[in-house]
């Protein structure tokens, strides 16, 4: 496997960023199209964006025509934002594409929180759902203490503002179980599920 880290700057590098976030957008939608026709029901799946796509002027367009082609409520897209995106200068295409987004119905989470330093006026700026606990705050939180009493903390503050809350990067049953103890009813990671072709999707779920 080639991880994001590798082959996220040689999107960048070659101006693609563009279709790849197109051809992201258009595999999850298929996807839910495909357990839909297999009466499986997933309320919702998650795409991440960038900073890039999100400057794109077409890009509401875009996601619509994709929307309709896939027979799909939007409601149903969950636009994955990176928090150094809305924590830095932000162009006003990028805010009114994201609220375009959120007037249609798609939610908005924030990824890798914890990271970017984003103001709570910036949450509220954007429409954000959701924050996603980055797994920096995650890791080995079965056994330390001080990651127990961070997580704590931003579960606290998200309830506060409304907001759900998601913890990324879980790796293990211990740490999934202490997770629940601290409230955080929603996770992903290897704990859960690793990465795999569509095609055994129906058959893990």
């Amino acid at each position: 496997p080639v991880p994001p880290s590798e082959f996220l700057p040689a999107f960048e590098d070659a101006g693609a960023m563009g279709t790849l976030s197109a051809f992201m957008v258009k595999q999850a939608l298929g996807a839910l199209r495909s357990w839909d026709d297999n009466d499986v029901y997933i309320p919702r799946v998650g795409v991440n964006f960038s900073s890039v796509e999100l400057a794109n002027p077409g890009l509401i367009e875009a996601v619509q025509e994709q929307l309709a082609t896939f027979d799909i409520g939007a409601e149903r897209l969950c636009i994955e934002v990176l928090e150094t995106v809305v924590a830095n200068e932000v162009d006003a295409i990028v805010v009114s594409n994201l609220a375009a987004l959120s007037q249609m119905g798609c939610g908005i989470d924030l990824d890798d929180f914890g990271t970017g330093h984003a103001s709570i006026t910036s949450i509220r700026r954007f429409s954000i759902e959701r924050i996603k606990i980055d797994r920096s705050f995650v890791s080995q939180i079965d056994e330390d203490q001080e990651q127990q009493d961070m997580v704590l903390a931003i579960l606290m503050m998200a309830e506060r503002l409304g907001l759900s809350a998601l913890a990324e990067g879980v790796e293990t049953q211990s740490e999934e179980a202490m997770l629940a103890r601290l409230g955080c009813t929603h996770v992903q990671g290897f704990g859960v599920a690793h990465p795999m072709p569509i095609s055994e999707t129906l058959g893990w779920i």
